[in-house]
């Protein structure tokens, strides 16, 4: 597995997703379980406090009647010194009770007012009681749980406040936590390795069906291998696969489609621009050859060469209007937009439309309103569009025939529509009228012949213009454009 693969990468973010949440969770039940254990050893020990706490109050309810309680408790604490029958009772009550509380494993050490030590446990020792620390006014006045450890030992220790009558009593009681350390240990170490173990195996299954969803991304990888400019009608099938993986095959597929069609047009356009250029040089060969092979007179070279001229004429206009197409295909930038009179700009193309239709005898009427209709364009690039179209109408109907151009503003649009009383053109080649290169046949060959490159330029730019033209035609009656154009507000 690559280190910069997304198998690789979608791994170790799920595991590390993975390992967190298991972590946090271990830590709360570790934290749990330490606070439950923890919580029932405060309540024993509180238990045994109080129990040490209720056997002193039996001795001193058994003693009242002494006239000086501090004796009493005296004799209970130092039962040694105390009369036998007293000491008598006193040992029954602290056998009973001990044997019940199980209070032979702990450490108990019971303080006056002050402080000081009245009685302890026969395990109470010196090192015990350096554990337990001197007394602070908290021990003596409020109920507190505390732990502490040595190297030996780990304890945790109450202090229980007791009044007996007129005496303030501390109980304290210290118990091993070993157990609960032992617990806690097993627990850790239980919770540690169930992590291991099961974070290695989610990893494991989480690897594997990383691999499995990520099967069609490796098809697409292969397809594309695969496919050449000679096999681009390969696809790959849209099988059942998560949502995302099909939306990529769509989209490989749709762009694969889109390559087709755009080598299709590339080889179409070759094909066509070596058409162009092949006729117009194989004239001027022939021109050429047939001027050689003879002596001929001064007019005559004169005419071969105003031949030539007019198809080297040709030729620079294709190779001007493929330029000009590359441009507004791949070249945004060329277009200089700026706040236009529409208005205007079709004033000035009345006055150069007529100029080029009076040879042919073509009456063109332009109907332009006095309102001033702005539009952010480019001039130069807007103009040509215009003259392409009336340029063709001009080009492609009789002597004597009409071309009409009209201006009207409609909402936040603007039309201009060029209709021309020609021969129209049939609904199949209507379909093609905007294609490099294309031209309609027409029966008359006498009459003159473009590129088949000028509605295509014009239709460029009208929608660099964020424009759009439409045309409809009738075979017999005449064909109308219309160029839609966004006006400014």
């Amino acid at each position: 597995m690559r280190f910069n693969s997304i198998r690789f990468k979608a791994s170790i973010l799920y595991s590390v997703i993975l390992a967190a949440i298991l972590v946090l969770f271990g830590s709360v039940i570790y934290g749990s379980v330490y606070n439950i254990l923890y919580h029932d050893l405060d309540e024993e020990l509180k238990i045994k406090a109080e129990e040490v706490a209720s056997i002193l109050a039996a001795y001193e309810r058994v003693e009242r009647g002494r006239s000086h309680p501090i004796a009493t408790m005296l004799d209970l604490l130092h039962s040694e010194y105390a009369a036998a029958d007293r000491r008598m009772i006193v040992d029954d009550i602290w056998k009973s009770q001990l044997e019940v509380l199980n209070l032979k494993n702990d450490y108990i050490n019971i303080m006056n007012a002050r402080g000081q030590t009245l009685f302890s446990s026969h395990n109470y020792t010196a090192d015990i009681a350096r554990l337990f620390g001197p007394a602070t006014p908290s021990d003596l006045t409020a109920l507190h749980y505390r732990s502490f450890s040595d190297a030996a030992l780990r304890l945790r220790m109450i202090n229980l406040p007791v009044s007996l009558g007129q005496i303030r009593l501390t109980v304290q009681i210290g118990t091993s936590e070993d157990n609960i350390h032992s617990v806690l240990g097993r627990l850790g170490l239980f919770l540690t390795l169930a992590i291991l173990v099961f974070l290695a195996g989610t990893s494991f299954v989480g690897s594997y069906f990383t691999r499995e969803s990520l099967k069609p991304v490796r098809e697409v990888v292969d397809m594309a291998n695969r496919i050449t400019h000679k096999d681009l009608g390969a696809r790959i099938p849209e099988k059942t696969v998560d949502a995302e993986m099909h939306e990529l095959i769509q989209s490989f597929n749709v762009m694969i489609k889109r390559l087709e069609t755009s080598f299709g047009h590339v080889s179409e356009f070759n094909s066509h621009v070596a058409h162009e250029l092949k006729t117009p040089l194989a004239v001027l060969r022939g021109e050429i050859e047939l001027a050689l092979d003879s002596e001929k007179t001064p007019a005559e070279y004169q005419k071969v060469l105003s031949d030539c001229l007019e198809v080297i004429d040709h030729m620079i206009k294709v190779v001007k209007d493929l330029l000009l197409l590359a441009k507004l295909d791949y070249r945004p930038d060329i277009f200089q937009f700026e706040d236009i009179s529409l208005t205007a700009l079709m004033d000035e193309i009345a006055e150069q439309s007529r100029i080029l239709a009076e040879p042919k005898k073509i009456v063109i009427t332009f109907d332009i309103p006095t309102e001033d209709i702005r539009v952010e364009a480019d001039k130069v690039h807007l103009r040509r569009l215009f003259h392409n179209i009336i340029g063709n109408a001009i080009k492609y109907i009789a002597a004597g025939e009409s071309v009409r151009v009209s201006l009207h503003r409609q909402g936040q649009t603007c039309r201009v529509v060029i209709a021309d009383t020609g021969p129209g053109i049939s609904e199949e080649d209507l379909r093609n009228i905007f294609r490099k290169f294309f031209r309609v046949p027409r029966a008359d060959d006498t009459q003159e012949s473009g590129t088949g490159l000028g509605l295509n330029i014009a239709q460029s730019i009208a929608k660099a213009h964020n424009g759009n033209i439409n045309v409809t035609s009738t075979l017999g009656k005449g064909t109308t454009f219309t160029v839609e154009l966004p006006v400014l507000t």
